[in-house]
């Protein structure tokens, strides 16, 4: 089969009449995913379409919704249909199937709250720094496994989110619960808890990541479980623990700094391919149900996308900063 034209519509990426049924839409995007691959002699172009066409056609609102759009436009697929952006709305972090575009304050110049001409909240140097806190390295060989995946992540959120947000913070394993005192009465991070792996903030958004390599080119996604290489795989709940950061933040930023914040979040988790491959492992979607685990290159375009629908998304917020740097496990970074 040959690949998709630009301007084809969604039912030609695929292969299928527009009155096909959910299952022979399943069938022809399995086949289509494998032909378009990288590793199989495909393309990213052809690849990413036969995803974004997938994502359309194979939720039921969706895909009425884009049908009614594609009937006003004569069949064909409106010209601006695949942004490079992917950010949620209300269904669409449901479902994860709505795109819409950024807000466009990312690129314009990057404003400081408070301005640098104050020393405070944050240190000149802390609130130019990217990325904040680090995994301590454990054992005689430095953590194996889990450690190198960690390092793995915020090397490509470095390079392919922070690279691309002037005013994103990276923040490396962070503390859900607030600071305790400790006997000379000094804020010390808690002992006991749960941990967030990742958080990124830019303006008044907030992204909570977490990262697992498969070694798997295939994976399905119930909308609770992720299976891979033959096993069911239960994820963090990052949806509770962006809830309970978001809860930490609010109060200290009223404690300390007498302000009410506005801060919007969300999660995503990563799945890393063995070989470094960007777009491995593709992964099924067989219902609906929380924010499904993408692949590398598709979980920065979304973590992008969340971040930088925010119309404050050229914006460093010296508070918020100073606050999350409290919640590291680590805050030294190398």
């Amino acid at each position: 089969m040959s690949s998709p034209s630009p301007d084809s519509d969604l039912y030609a990426v695929l292969g299928v009449a527009p009155d096909a049924d959910p299952a022979a839409i399943r069938t022809a995007y399995r086949r289509r995913a494998r032909e378009a691959h990288p590793d199989r002699g495909g393309t990213d172009e052809q690849f990413q379409r036969v995803q974004h066409a997938w994502e359309i056609l194979g939720t039921a609102e969706a895909r009425a919704d884009y049908d009614r759009r594609r009937g006003r436009a004569g069949g064909a697929e409106p010209a601006d249909e695949t942004p490079s952006w992917t950010a949620p709305t209300a269904a669409g972090a449901a479902r994860g199937a709505e795109r819409t575009a950024p807000s466009g304050a990312a690129h314009r110049a990057v404003v400081y709250e408070p301005e640098l001409s104050s020393p405070q909240p944050l240190s000149l140097p802390l609130t130019s720094q990217k990325v904040h806190g680090e995994f301590a390295s454990r054992g005689l060989f430095g953590g194996g496994r889990a450690l190198r995946r960690r390092r793995r992540t915020v090397e490509l959120l470095e390079r392919q989110v922070l690279a691309e947000l002037p005013a994103a913070r990276l923040f490396n394993d962070v503390h859900l619960l607030p600071p305790r005192p400790d006997r000379r009465g000094r804020a010390r991070p808690p002992k006991q808890g749960e941990r967030a792996e990742h958080v990124l903030v830019c303006g008044d958004a907030m992204v909570v990541v977490f990262s697992l390599e498969v070694p798997a080119s295939v994976a399905s996604w119930d909308g609770a479980t992720l299976r891979a290489a033959g096993r069911a795989i239960t994820l963090p709940d990052l949806a509770g623990q962006a809830a309970q950061l978001q809860e930490t933040l609010f109060r200290r930023l009223a404690d300390e700094h007498g302000r009410r914040a506005e801060l919007t979040v969300g999660h995503q988790v990563i799945l890393h391919s063995p070989d470094g491959g960007l777009l491995s492992p593709v992964v099924e979607t067989l219902r609906p149900g929380g924010r499904a685990p993408l692949a590398a290159g598709r979980a920065v375009r979304a973590i992008t996308g969340q971040l930088a629908i925010s119309s404050r998304a050229n914006v460093v917020d010296r508070a918020l900063l100073s606050v999350l740097r409290g919640q590291l496990a680590s805050p030294v970074t190398g």
